[in-house]
């Protein structure tokens, strides 16, 4: 009868605070990390969705087999796909992105092209899709900067999360 009373026991006073202390140590650790991911979420969406509109449009240029040109205007904040040609205006307008507030696009810096940072901002992909080797630079209101990188073959191939040039990428 002994044996059956030590196991129905539940757990001690001690066992139970120190149960509490361990989750709230480790909570204390996740909590800044977790901050920091809510933070930059929004710029890190906002690069995602850039990301696959590069691609698509590369992907349209080699599809229709015509230059097409991923266009950033600075006044309305927007991304567009234009064909060279004139294209469907429901197409376009299908394959447009907007920055969301707080996200700022801050310059378009190509290899052979230089920086341009001022009104309309563009990209030309040529009808096999290759793009000029670009950096594309994008930054919050809390000062946390994006550098999306272009590979003129590839599309987007890195994704730093400063601000770089090419001479920090060590060409």
């Amino acid at each position: 009868m002994d044996t059956v009373g030590r196991s129905c026991r539940g757990f001690t006073l001690i066992e139970l605070i120190v149960v509490m202390v361990l989750l709230s140590i480790m909570t204390a650790f996740a909590v800044p990390s977790i901050r920091t991911a809510l933070f930059t979420d929004q710029l890190k969406t906002t690069a995602r969705k850039l990301i696959g509109l590069i691609n698509e449009t590369g992907q349209l240029a080699r599809s229709k087999q015509q230059t097409y040109y991923l266009v950033f205007d600075s006044e309305t904040d927007a991304f567009q796909i234009l064909p060279t040609k004139g294209g469907d205006e429901d197409e376009q307008q299908q394959r447009t992105f907007s920055v969301p507030d707080g996200i700022r696009v801050v310059d378009f810096t190509s290899f052979h092209g230089g920086v341009d940072g001022e009104g309309e901002l563009s990209l030309q992909f040529t009808k096999k899709g290759y793009v000029d080797r670009t950096l594309i630079h994008l930054s919050d209101e809390a000062g946390n900067d994006l550098t999306l990188d272009l590979s003129p073959f590839l599309g987007v191939s890195r994704l730093y999360e400063s601000h770089l040039t090419f001479e920090d990428l060590e060409l």
